[in-house]
């Protein structure tokens, strides 16, 4: 197995299959040799990384975000080392989460919980005893198979970045929120709440508004699911060119819309024939779990760049930067877990 794969893999670092290569690899990486029954090759891991408890794996997350080492920690060239010792191809690391994706279990509900981190603007304080607050906050949503859609939110506990201004501000326990809605920071964690929207809810897919049904709908075929994700990114008179907002349109699909497992397996394999796709190698999460670092442009800007962190072996997002905003993604996929206010769990 492992030596048909070397067989298959590009060679050259950044290089990507032909359409006969990626279509032979999947079929490596889908089946097991009877004759041999030998493992299937698994991609070799940075040391794990201790979970922290919520309050402490928060903490830091806004620092995290613009040090670009928490998804980036053991970077290597496109060629990424098994444990066996067969070089893989980024392009092959991405076919291999393709196959992961569409043996994903469905459910009644498909179910998103991110945590987010930031830094408010303030400051807060006295004139010349100011300081900023981290904050942070978890979402979910829920979306049942006939287009009911629940929204749940919770506020998680603030916390001061200068701590010595912060006693000599009196050490509040809260703070205002000023323009936004919703009770005040506070370093004690929310209450956990659950709304259900009124009637179906339709996503966005870039500027395309889709109901579920048509995100269900949407090719299995990994050319076909591109040309589908230009027409959606045209949509947007301000997108320009479309080609560069195409690998961020593509991945949405892996964890933030309700696609079914096959059409999450034809977005891996259409990033695994793109150019602007670069995979940097083993990297943790601000949570410690650990993945394989996906880059790609931001639509329209050279510049700067989504990063994606993502669990070859589940197929799974874990973590999502782009430019200083962190999003973590706790739980994406099909479940038949009812939906619940938001807890800590």
């Amino acid at each position: 197995m492992t030596r048909s794969l070397a067989r298959v893999a590009p060679g050259q670092p950044g290089g990507h299959p032909s359409d006969a290569e990626a279509q032979t690899l999947l079929t490596l990486i889908t089946t097991e040799d009877p004759a041999t029954a030998a493992p299937r090759p698994r991609l070799a891991r940075p040391q794990r990384v201790r979970r922290l408890p919520w309050r402490a794996g928060v903490v830091g997350l806004v620092a995290a975000a613009g040090a670009t080492a928490i998804f980036l920690g053991q970077v290597t060239p496109t060629a990424v080392p098994s444990p066996g010792g067969t070089s893989l191809s980024g392009a092959s690391i991405l076919l291999a989460a393709a196959a992961k994706a569409e043996a994903a279990p469905e459910g009644a509900y498909w179910h998103l919980k991110t945590l987010y981190a930031g830094s408010r603007p303030g400051p807060y304080g006295k004139e010349g005893n100011t300081y900023h607050l981290e904050t942070s906050s978890l979402s979910e949503k829920w979306v049942a198979k006939d287009g009911r859609t629940w929204i749940g939110r919770r506020q998680l506990a603030a916390r001061p970045l200068d701590l010595d201004a912060w006693r000599r501000d009196g050490s509040p326990t809260e703070w205002p929120v000023g323009r936004d809605p919703g009770p005040p920071y506070s370093t004690s964690p929310g209450e956990g709440t659950l709304s259900r929207l009124r009637g179906e809810q339709k996503l966005h897919w870039s500027a395309m508004p889709l109901t579920l049904k048509e995100i269900e709908a949407l090719p299995a075929d990994p050319e076909a699911l591109k040309k589908r994700a230009l027409e959606a990114i045209r949509r947007d008179n301000g997108v320009a060119p479309a080609q560069d907002a195409l690998p961020r349109t593509l991945a949405s699909l892996l964890y933030e819309l309700p696609a079914s497992p096959k059409v999450r397996s034809a977005a891996y394999q259409a990033l695994a024939t793109m150019p602007a796709v670069r995979v940097e190698g083993p990297a943790t999460d601000p949570r410690g779990r650990s993945g394989i670092a996906v880059t790609f442009l931001i639509q329209g800007d050279r510049t700067p760049r989504s990063r994606l962190i993502v669990d070859p072996d589940t197929s799974k997002v874990l973590a999502v930067a782009v430019n200083d905003v962190v999003e973590v993604v706790l739980e994406s996929g099909w479940t038949d877990t009812k939906p619940s206010p938001p807890s800590t769990e």
